[in-house]
């Protein structure tokens, strides 16, 4: 492919934009087919549904949308322009199931002219059975990271338990109640798996990640000293630790296919205990910590309590605001692309957050739903914030605040892909999965342990997306995923695009054009993008080779990579 795509450089043709321009000069031929995603407004065609769309969801009024305004008033810059249909599809689908649409999604979308069919796409992806599928992947990967934790941490159960969770629509405070108190068999019972995975070096991990995830407060830094710029110290940090005192863990065997004693599981539970957290100050003198909460309030004594018990009862009660305020930042942060506090788990007065109000508003109706993790996505999709565009104002358009501060969120942030989005969006467009001659599990999951090595971190956190580095650009242009994408083998999407359109009762062309640029950017090309495209089928015969060449130029566009 790459020597068939050098030779069409060599005829001169014009190059504007694309992802991977340092690996390989030879592949920047066909980038003419991807519009630049750091355009400025004004060089995408609008759809002309776009409009009526955008009017429905304003209308439907969302309580965000006052305090915005405001905010952007007093910040003096001007509402970003509206998305597109097709730029709000593709951004719902990737935020909500974790892939783009398919064609056939992608034509139902933008063919209806529905007045409410945003509203009604952000009802039917909640309600998709990837939604949940979605949300465990996620939750796993921040849970316990994307590295492998040895047989005491069971990853898939873990992620199974997650996926009934929000499949259930069960309340945020539970499930979370649930992940710091799991206690039993680490393979019955998934929740046990998260604390399972950080009990190492006295749960100093389970510590750090508990009160980051759950709390939105970074206090791991003070296990050493008290910290100099906030009122952290280090009897907060191992206070908290304390509450882990009582755990146990114990392997469990059973008989395996050979007969043979062998490890099946681990079993995790609580004893009471008196025992304190001990630690060495800056000053050499050592410290002694009860289990004690980031408010202040100590847990109870006797045979009967259970620490980690009550730091659960004290993580998700209803009187404080820390659980609300730090999922509600977090998922703001996951639609938007950034939080009202950055680092999104580093809240507190030494860190202030942009637009406070909102966050407030939207921490106090997260609680007051009964932490009700749709009905926040539904406020948040419906915004007029996630309903702006990411393309920049143009020249003539600039406010007083400058047009390219987009810290108010009057412009969509663009955001990479996460490894997982990325996989499952190329096997959405590619049908690579189905080249086999149906779904190889086994495969997949090679596929998926190649895009984490590259991709990946130890920690799972939110650096964990695709950077545009060489050898993640390599693997994207030539790793086996792409060669089985553009193989034409039986039952991949160009060998289908190939049989339909000869099945159209006009010109297959058109057909073909439009269903690649469908799969890859979930909408139409443009008049300049079909023209092109138009040309080089005209001119090359073997329409199969033209396909592939098309298709692997918008898979490895910018267009393609970025979230938008």
């Amino acid at each position: 492919m790459n020597s068939r795509q050098g030779r069409r450089v060599g005829r001169g043709l014009r190059v504007s934009a694309v992802a991977f321009a340092t690996a390989s000069g030879a592949a920047l031929a066909w980038a003419i087919f991807a519009i630049p995603i750091l355009a400025t407004a004004g060089d995408r065609p609008a759809s002309k549904s776009s409009t009526a769309s955008q009017a429905s969801v304003s209308a439907a009024g969302n309580f965000l949308d006052p305090l915005l305004e405001a905010a952007w008033k007093e910040a003096g810059v001007k509402p970003g322009k509206p998305a597109s249909d097709e730029e709000f599809l593709r951004r719902a689908y990737l935020d909500v199931l974790g892939r783009i649409p398919s064609v056939q999604e992608a034509r139902a979308f933008l063919s209806t002219r529905e007045a409410d069919k945003r509203g009604k796409l952000v009802e039917y992806l909640l309600n998709h059975v990837d939604f949940p599928k979605n949300f465990a992947t996620q939750w796993t990967t921040l849970l316990v990271g994307r590295s492998p934790q040895g047989r005491m941490v069971d990853r898939a159960a873990l992620t199974a338990w997650l996926r009934k969770q929000f499949a259930a629509d069960r309340p945020w405070n539970e499930v979370v109640y649930d992940l710091v108190t799991a206690s039993g068999s680490n393979r019955e019972n998934g929740a046990v798996n998260f604390t399972l995975a950080h009990l190492e070096s006295e749960a100093v991990p389970l510590t750090a990640r508990t009160t980051r995830l759950f709390l939105g407060q970074q206090i791991q830094c003070v296990q050493c000293h008290d910290h100099p710029n906030n009122d952290w110290k280090q009897s907060d940090f191992w206070g908290i630790n304390a509450f882990f005192r009582g755990v146990k863990t114990e392997d469990k065997n059973a008989p395996n296919a050979a007969g043979l004693e062998a490890y099946d599981h681990t079993e995790l539970h609580d004893e009471p205990s008196n025992a304190t957290a001990r630690f060495e100050k800056r000053n050499g003198m050592m410290g002694v910590a009860f289990p004690t909460f980031l408010n202040g309030v100590k847990a109870g004594h006797g045979d009967g309590v259970i620490r980690r018990v009550e730091l659960g009862k004290m993580i998700t009660d209803p009187k404080s605001d820390l659980l609300p305020r730090a999922m509600a930042n977090r998922m703001w942060a996951q639609f938007l692309g950034r939080g009202f506090v950055n680092p999104i788990d580093d809240i507190g007065p030494h860190n202030v957050p942009v637009n406070p109000e909102i966050l407030d508003k939207l921490a106090d109706a997260f609680r007051d739903s009964k932490y009700d993790v749709k009905q926040m996505i539904r406020w948040i999709m419906t915004s007029r914030a996630y309903q702006a565009t990411s393309l920049r104002a143009g020249k003539g358009e600039v406010s007083k605040g400058g047009d390219r501060d987009d810290s108010v969120f009057n412009v969509m942030q663009l955001r990479p892909m996460s490894p997982e989005q990325l996989f499952d969006s190329l096997l959405t467009a590619t049908s690579a999965h189905k080249t086999a001659g149906g779904r190889d599990d086994a495969k997949r999951e090679a596929w998926m342990k190649q895009f984490l090595f590259a991709f990946g971190n130890d920690e799972g956190d939110e650096a964990t997306s695709f950077q545009g580095t060489i050898p993640q650009s390599l693997m994207m242009m030539n790793g086996e995923l792409m060669k089985d994408a553009l193989s034409g083998k039986s039952g991949s999407f160009l060998a289908d695009v190939l049989e339909q359109a000869q099945k159209q009762g006009r010109a297959p062309a058109p057909y073909m054009i439009d269903q690649i640029y469908l799969a890859a950017l979930s909408r139409f090309p443009t008049a300049k993008e079909r023209h092109a495209a138009m040309q080089y089928l005209d001119a090359f015969p073997d329409s199969l080779h033209v396909l592939q060449d098309l298709f692997w130029a918008l898979l490895n566009s910018n267009e393609f990579i970025l979230i938008h």
